[in-house]
């Protein structure tokens, strides 16, 4: 009985740190589909820093334009760069 516990426990343990792989967040997942399909992130680059507002008006002008992208994804694209300082990777690379 022991033994299936100890055996429970350490597989847990193994699988919390299996589990801890980086992950790309949502933003720059939308960012390198959506985004980069039309241009280089060196426009993006060049305007990291700027505010949320920036970011909101720019990712709905792109929307205007063709850019196939849902409301919510919008938000999540305009936080993620505004949240993002000048230089930034992986949009800076």
């Amino acid at each position: 009985m022991r033994f299936c516990v100890c055996v429970f426990v350490l597989l847990g343990i193994l699988g919390l740190f299996g589990c801890q792989g980086e992950t790309q967040p949502r933003g720059q997942e939308l960012l390198m589909a959506k985004c980069v399909s039309c241009h280089s992130n060196q426009i993006t680059c060049l305007n990291l820093g700027k505010d949320p507002a920036y970011w909101e008006n720019v990712v709905d002008r792109m929307a205007h334009k063709g850019m196939e992208m849902t409301t919510e994804e919008r938000a999540v694209v305009s936080e993620y760069l505004a949240g993002l300082d000048s230089g930034a990777e992986p949009v800076c690379q």
